[in-house]
């Protein structure tokens, strides 16, 4: 029995789905192109862009084939006459032409924003719709790129109707359809397989990897990866092992042989941190945590800016102490309010704040809270976002202030109420705190710094844009610290004013810690920090307990950064986070952590002058010159160039990590009281 060839009775259906498939394609091509040249750092390298181009080919193919596998099977399985029409199929090729432009459209702009194709933040803006569609509808001119999509779309679909002409979609013999469908099962099983296959990373130049991504692929990517076992996928040590070195590192006592061999339901670090000794009286101080959204040290007159953009944070930066040389622990708010309220490392996947069983975590607001402490957070958006409002609800803070609570005339964006509102109710419960003789911890995460960019009017003199941003949350701050201080608020309360992360990601390296650096600036009753500095790198998750030093207030706790006032003037070290990978930044060296157990070394090189502080313990006298070092260009390591230094770095990473991911997995990382 002679039968019809599945190519000949298939003709119309694959001449459509190879001319789309090619559209696909090379409109990744020019996108990839376009990203390229506007984002690559360093010197234009063709074969970088060659290897981008290839190898995005590659990933192109395999996730357009993933993404269309139910359109496949339909064409495969079913005549769908009513393609045949001709205005049918312009409509349609209109809608999936308008759809590609208006993606590139969207990965162009994200790119913009975080040198990445979609990752965990895109996944995350998708949970939270609201602010983030508002976001982009006051950022963007929305109707602008839609026309332009749809009117792209449209001549594709003069293109594809001209290319492709009559599609006839003949009938399909009951036979022929099961081989049709058996053909596409196998070629799904073999893309799936596949995908499984496809590497992280291309290059070691991370912006040619992501120039290369799917963005599609990416965002999947992204979703599988939320909550990852890091025992399964990066590097360990055996168990006592890590235990041991991990207390060294992070300067806990070492732990006995018992515990270094204990269940992990049953090990734990806890340590005894001690106010500085130069604090003298020992009253107990109200205590101030505010978080600057998006505020990059390169913004910071102080830190190095010439444009003018913080004159209050550099005025105020005179009667305080400053630290010129602290790296958040990533990209993301969270990952800020991790480093700092929880003294956490960031670990792959979702940060502590997002994570199941986050009930009973230590945080700064427990500590407060166990000491009587009224407790709050004040936020201008929905405390939904991010889930901060349940996380903090249930882990020390006992009021959270959203964006209802706030004013109904209050000036807002997506986002939420403008900074000066939030510093408004903020100093109500400061001044309400003191009538009743209550001690207030209070943390603000602010929002204005963020785009749309648009703020109250005839406060500062830019129009809407990051530097506008920036400027009129430097206005908001200072305009707080302004008015407390006139009140007599700050005679009894120590302040730490930080940025959640930088502005935006830029940089080769897996994990770009150049634009990690951020400002932080304590203010305290005690004349003798007025002025003072620390030009030491440090981390995010040393502020807590610095705070808690400044504050007068011991504490035993898991916390695990440092007191910078109690430590030495000895090397510093930042532990650092972004997409999947983790790292330990050091003096010297850049030790990053990747999936499937791959380490990645950096050096660091050509490092800018810094005049040598005066150091005290650790503090650089008033009299020195502040710190201009930005974070220094970091160097790629060879294989055959990894010394037994740098994986005793790695050992330390590794051991950190993964104690942290026992102890958070176990529920270990809690104050003594609280554990579960």
């Amino acid at each position: 029995m002679n039968r019809t060839p599945l190519r000949s009775l298939y003709a119309d259906r694959l001449r459509l789905v190879r001319a789309l498939l090619a559209l696909v394609l090379a409109l990744g091509l020019v996108l990839r192109v376009v990203l390229y040249v506007a984002y690559h750092d360093a010197g234009f390298d063709p074969l970088g862009l060659l290897l981008a181009l290839v190898t995005g080919v590659g990933f192109d193919l395999l996730c357009t084939l993933a993404a269309c596998a139910f359109p496949l099977f339909l064409l495969a399985a079913f005549r769908l006459a009513w393609l045949r029409r001709p205005r049918v199929r312009f409509v349609l090729f209109t809608a999936f032409g308008a759809a590609l432009l208006f993606d590139a459209a969207a990965q162009f702009l994200f790119f913009e924003e975080f040198n990445a194709r979609y990752n965990h933040i895109a996944l995350d803006y998708l949970m939270y719709p609201t602010e983030v569609f508002g976001n982009i509808w006051e950022s963007y001119d929305v109707p602008l790129v839609v026309a332009g999509a749809l009117a792209g779309g449209l001549a594709i679909a003069w293109v594809l109707a001209r290319r492709l002409g009559a599609l006839e979609f003949g009938p399909l013999p009951f036979s022929a359809r099961w081989r049709g469908v058996a053909v596409v099962s196998v070629l799904c099983g073999v893309v799936g397989g596949l995908m499984f296959l496809l590497p992280e990373q291309v290059s070691a130049n991370r912006i040619t990897s992501e120039v290369a991504q799917n963005g599609v692929g990416q965002l999947v990517r992204a979703f599988v990866t939320a909550e990852l076992d890091y025992d399964f996928y990066y590097a360990t040590l055996p168990v006592a092992e890590a235990r041991a070195r991990a207390a060294q590192v992070l300067g806990f006592p070492a732990p006995s042989a018992a515990a270094l061999n204990a269940p992990a339901s049953d090990f734990e670090l806890q340590r005894e941190f001690v106010p500085y000794e130069q604090h003298g009286d020992v009253n107990a101080l109200d205590v101030l945590v505010v978080m600057e959204e998006s505020l990059g040290s390169n913004f910071v007159g102080v830190l190095g800016s010439d444009e003018g953009l913080t004159p209050g944070l550099d005025r105020w930066s005179k009667d305080g102490l400053l630290l010129t040389n602290l790296i958040a622990n990533g990209n993301r708010t969270v990952r800020g309010l991790e480093g700092v309220l929880c003294s956490f490392v960031p670990l792959p996947g979702d940060s502590v704040v997002k994570k199941p069983g986050a009930e009973n975590v230590a945080t700064l607001g427990r500590v407060f809270q166990e000491r009587g402490y009224a407790t709050c957070f004040l936020y201008g958006g929905y405390g939904v976002f991010d889930h901060m409002k349940p996380f903090f609800l249930r882990n020390g803070w006992s009021e959270f202030v959203e964006q209802p609570d706030y004013p109904s005339d209050a000036f807002r964006t997506a986002w939420g109420v403008a900074d000066e509102y939030i510093f408004d109710a903020l100093l109500e419960r400061q001044l309400r705190a003191r009538e009743k003789g209550e001690h207030l911890f209070a943390t603000v995460m602010s929002v204005s710094n963020h785009r749309p960019y648009d703020v109250p009017p005839e406060r500062i003199d830019l129009a809407r844009s990051r530097k506008a941003g920036v400027k009129y949350s430097d206005y908001a701050v200072a305009r707080y610290l302004d008015q407390a201080k006139a009140q007599g608020v700050l005679d009894h309360t120590v302040v730490l004013v930080v940025g959640d992360h930088g502005a935006r990601v830029y940089g080769r390296q897996e994990i770009p810690v150049e634009s990690y650096r951020i400002p932080a600036l304590f203010l305290a009753p005690d004349p003798a920090w007025k002025g003072k500095r620390i030009d030491r790198l440090c981390s995010q998750i040393d502020l807590a307990p610095t705070l808690l030093s400044l504050a007068r207030t011991g504490c035993t706790a898991p916390f695990l950064g440092e007191d910078l006032l109690a430590r030495g003037a000895g090397p510093g070290r930042a532990f650092v986070h972004h997409n999947n990978d983790i790292g330990l930044l050091t003096d010297d060296v850049l030790v990053v952590l990747g999936l499937n157990k791959h380490t990645t070394f950096y050096r660091r090189s050509k490092r800018a002058g810094v005049v040598p502080p005066s150091v005290e313990s650790g503090v650089v006298a008033a009299a020195s010159p502040a710190a201009r070092r930005a974070v220094s260009e970091l160097e790629l390591v060879a294989g055959t160039e990894i010394t037994p230094e740098l994986r005793g770095v790695e050992l330390d990473a590794a051991a950190v990590f993964q104690t942290a991911f026992e102890l958070y997995q176990h529920g270990r990382f809690a104050l003594p009281a609280v554990h579960r």
